[in-house]
């Protein structure tokens, strides 16, 4: 009975430390880069605000059927590359005709990075609601917070990490494609 005993603790140890040892290999040993955690950080807020685009009662901006994004860290160059696809709605377009502009490649950024318009409903022009300056301290508060980066790293991501946004309309072929910095406009 001792040696059952004994067995069973001896089992259970080993086990304890094993658990121990592979959590401990895991702490140090980092099996994702820093990177790659701060761009599936990105992805993931993304992908939870693409609900942001779906269609409105009141159409206030072009409708799409479909939203995508992706995240990409371009080595050669150093940068991150933010790419949002968005499909105009095909059952609203085949009646009404629309042109996107560049305006709208902006639209579709600000409403997923900062959930802002930041363009005059109307005569589709810039306004003074969302600035330079706000859209990249609501590019470190939404993406870049809870991590331990210092100043430094947070400008320099700010500073690469650029946005590549296409529309596209599948029903006349006037596509649209814009890119620039996360926190500027697009062109």
């Amino acid at each position: 009975m001792k040696k059952i005993i004994l067995t069973i603790l001896l089992l259970f140890c080993a086990q304890v430390s094993l658990a121990n040892s592979v959590i401990d290999n895991l702490k140090e040993k980092k099996k994702t880069s820093y990177l790659d955690f701060i761009l599936l950080k990105i992805e993931t807020k993304l992908i939870q605000r693409h609900s942001l685009l779906g269609s409105q009662p009141l159409a206030l901006r072009i409708q799409y059927q479909n939203v995508g994004s992706q995240i990409e860290f371009n080595e050669e160059e150093s940068k991150i590359i933010i790419t949002i696809i968005a499909i105009m709605d095909k059952k609203r377009y085949a009646e009404k005709k629309y042109k996107p502009k560049i305006s709208d490649c902006n639209i579709i950024r600000n409403l997923l990075l900062y959930g802002k318009y930041g363009y005059n409903l109307i005569f589709q022009k810039r306004n003074k609601y969302l600035t330079n300056e706000d859209m990249e301290e609501l590019y470190v508060t939404r993406f870049l917070s809870n991590l331990s980066l210092s100043d430094k790293e947070i400008n320099y991501l700010l500073k690469n990490t650029f946005v590549e946004a296409k529309i596209i309309d599948t029903l006349r072929g006037n596509d649209i494609f814009c890119e620039g910095n996360v926190a500027r406009d697009l062109k």
